[in-house]
C-alpha cells in the first residue's frame, strides 16, 4: 500500500477510480485543458514566477468553473463514508 493509501485508509475515505474508457477520458480532457488554459492564462498576465503564479491561481480557477463546471444530473451526493456503508 502507498503512503498515501494509508492516509486514506486512516481517514476512513475510499477511493474511486476511473475504471471505465470514458471516465477516463474526461478526466483527461479536463487536465489538458487546464494545462493548456493555464499556461496560457499566465503568459497573457504576465506572470512568470511562482509566488506570482500562486496569487494568481485562485481568480484562475474561479473563471475556469464559472466557464467549464458542468451541474450534476442529481444533485444527490453519492459518496458514503465507510462506517456508514451498509452491507
Amino acid at each position: 500500500m502507498t503512503q498515501f493509501g494509508r492516509v486514506l485508509a486512516e481517514l476512513n475515505i475510499e477511493i474511486l477510480c476511473a475504471n471505465s474508457s470514458q471516465a477516463k477520458g474526461r478526466v483527461e480532457r479536463v487536465n489538458r485543458t487546464l494545462q493548456d488554459r493555464l499556461v496560457k492564462e499566465l503568459r497573457l498576465a504576465g506572470i512568470s514566477d511562482i509566488a506570482a503564479g500562486n496569487a494568481f491561481l485562485p481568480e484562475f480557477i474561479k473563471r475556469f468553473n464559472e466557464r467549464f463546471a458542468v451541474a450534476p444530473a442529481s444533485p444527490m451526493i453519492c459518496i458514503v463514508h465507510r462506517s456508514h456503508r451498509i452491507g
